[in-house]
């Protein structure tokens, strides 16, 4: 018990050595760092909201004014507008196999990457090596995971609506729509 007043009074000894213009300066950098970290949360939130309008604008109110007046481009000042395809898509995960399942039905496959990895534990590391080695002199470098490439899933379903042909948007998890682009002249 002795050792802990014995370093109460250590603590109460060093506070006593601070310099009172330090602590000043300190609490005023904290303040500093405090009021920039809520301008910056400001800031976000004010770019998310300006996102946000300029999706809502390029993607559902313009195109569909353009689509009412039947035209695919227009200049308005120095700026020339024109509809485009707009396409997102991301296979859900609970239905991954599903949709890689229609692409090996429909011939459509290569879009597939098979990646093979292959993990080694502790100790391993001879058995790791001779492996690789093995398979290198085969001319394989091993590693293991099956993916489409998000570019890769975004090409091909925009080249399957843009031809007409079938295909399961929910499936794919993919959206299409039309936005502007916005060039100035």
């Amino acid at each position: 018990m002795t050792e802990f007043f014995e370093e109460m009074l250590d603590t109460a000894d060093a506070l006593q050595d601070v310099d009172v213009n330090s602590t000043k300066a300190l609490s005023n950098l904290v303040r500093q760092l405090d009021a920039v970290n809520r301008d910056v949360e400001e800031a976000e939130l004010h770019l998310k909201k300006l996102k946000q309008e300029k999706h809502q604008l390029s993607t559902e109110a313009i195109p569909a004014v353009m689509d009412e007046m039947g035209v695919n481009r227009l200049d308005v000042d120095d700026v020339s507008v024109s509809l485009k395809p707009f396409i997102s898509a991301s296979i859900p995960q609970d239905r991954r196999e599903e949709a890689y399942q229609w692409l090996r039905d429909n011939g459509l496959d290569d879009i597939i990457k098979n990646d093979v990895i292959l993990s080694f534990g502790r100790g391993e590391d001879d058995t790791a090596n001779k492996i690789m080695l093995d398979l290198e002199m085969k001319g394989l470098h091993p590693e293991s995971k099956t993916h489409i490439h998000n570019m890769t899933l975004k090409a091909f379903i925009k080249e399957r609506v843009e031809k007409g042909q079938p295909i399961d948007l929910d499936l794919f998890g993919a959206f299409v729509a039309k936005t502007v682009d916005i060039k100035r002249k």
